[in-house]
């Protein structure tokens, strides 16, 4: 699985929802709609936006930190960092995923009853320079521990994905490699050589 996760501060050369749109004709299996900043009215409206295009590749769309507009767009999923997880949570009809950054944090992940965690980071990345991965160990760990879907995030790129699926993740999540991708050759190179790890 690769999951693309939004950062509309990272597009320079096309609109935001033209990004989206070349995003969602790559090969992917979902967009992760992750804008912190936004109010909820301003989330909501973008929200609206990007299903509408996400609906035409028949492509699932998970909302970030929100799940009140998560709901009200009738998301696939709603994303949460692990410390601002809400007290009282509804589940119908949302798959509900976690980011976790050690192995005592997955385990809990995994009691609290989410659908995924997502791993990170693995590799260090731009997103966040200076901050040292925690390499393929890390997955391999809580695989050991937990037998929820694991998606790893962080710095993955072609020359590093085969390994980090022999470690076991079950799909990556990119950011900045899409975002800036205006043909979209990295996630198609990626996918090729997820693929291929995974045929072998």
């Amino acid at each position: 699985m690769i999951y693309v996760v939004t950062n509309r501060h990272l597009v320079t050369k096309e609109s935001f929802y033209e990004a989206i749109e070349r995003c969602s004709q790559a090969p992917i299996d979902g967009i992760i709609l992750r804008e912190k900043d936004l109010s909820y009215s301003k989330l909501l409206d973008m929200a609206n936006k990007v299903k509408q295009i996400t609906n035409k590749y028949n492509l699932p769309l998970i909302v970030n930190g929100n799940e009140k507009v998560a709901e009200k767009i009738n998301a696939y999923g709603c994303h949460f960092g692990y410390n601002v997880l809400p007290n009282e949570y509804n589940r119908e009809g949302l798959r509900l995923g976690i980011s976790i950054h050690s192995i005592g944090e997955a385990i809990k992940a995994e009691k609290l009853g989410v659908d995924y965690i997502i791993a990170g980071n693995i590799f260090e990345t731009d997103c966040k320079p200076g901050l040292v991965g925690r390499g393929i160990e890390f997955i391999d760990f809580i695989k050991r521990k937990v037998s929820i879907l694991v998606i790893a995030i962080g710095g993955i790129d072609i020359d590093n994905i085969k390994n980090v699926i022999d470690s076991g993740a079950d799909g990556v999540a990119i950011m900045s490699s899409a975002m800036k991708d205006i043909e979209n050759k990295f996630i198609k190179n990626l996918r090729h050589q997820m693929d291929a790890g995974i045929g072998k």
